[in-house]
């Protein structure tokens, strides 16, 4: 069974009914994070033990989606976090399930890696949470990859299908161009955490 499925959205809810709906596998709790007050009537599946959608009042941006969905569920052995326009091939989630731990970092297998991961208690205990100073999206996995200089991140062979940059399709390109240059800068400066200039200037609100 998956413990957790956190899932951050902004736009497109159609695309995560389909994600949703793909799901063949038990989730014992799915966390969703609505950041653009889309999320409403929902595909029912029998896979999915537990729902929680949590609407926030502005766009909280993917590090502080992923935190927050991990800091709701403190007591899971491990998270699998989502990007919401991603499929699951028949038994991906089975695969997950199975080599998924506590000490590691598991990685799907497509073109963006991070678009699907488990991420383990322990890894969480040692190296923390996302930095939400990268927002509202891009660099944060490539921050906190960097950051676990002595973990296990491991590349696996669990297929998912995704249809990247489905959230910059729905009006966000223009903005991308700033803000994704913006956080290219503050990975390379070494990251810092969250600040309130930078979450203004970078907003996609």
């Amino acid at each position: 069974m998956i413990p957790v499925m956190i899932v951050p959205i902004l736009t497109r809810p159609e695309i995560l009914s389909n994600m949703l709906a793909s799901i063949d596998h038990k989730v014992q709790h799915l966390i969703l994070i609505d950041n653009g007050d889309c999320v409403y009537d929902l595909p029912w599946n029998e896979n999915i033990l537990q729902t929680s959608v949590i609407k926030m009042p502005a766009n909280l941006g993917v590090a502080g989606s992923w935190n927050l969905g991990i800091k709701a569920t403190p007591f899971a052995p491990w998270w699998l976090i989502v990007n919401f326009d991603v499929t699951w091939p028949a038994g991906s989630l089975k695969m997950f399930a199975q080599q998924a731990s506590v000490d590691q970092i598991l990685l799907c297998q497509c073109a963006q890696p991070w678009s699907a991961f488990a991420l383990g208690e322990n890894i969480v205990r040692r190296v923390g949470l996302f930095d939400e100073g990268f927002h509202p999206a891009y660099f944060e996995d490539n921050d906190y990859q960097r950051r676990c200089t002595n973990e296990v991140i491991r590349s696996s062979n669990i297929p998912v299908d995704h249809e990247n940059s489905s959230t910059l399709a729905a009006g966000y390109v223009e903005r991308n161009y700033a803000t994704f240059a913006s956080n290219c800068d503050f990975y390379q400066s070494g990251g810092g955490g969250w600040n309130l200039d930078r979450r203004r200037v970078n907003s996609w609100d």
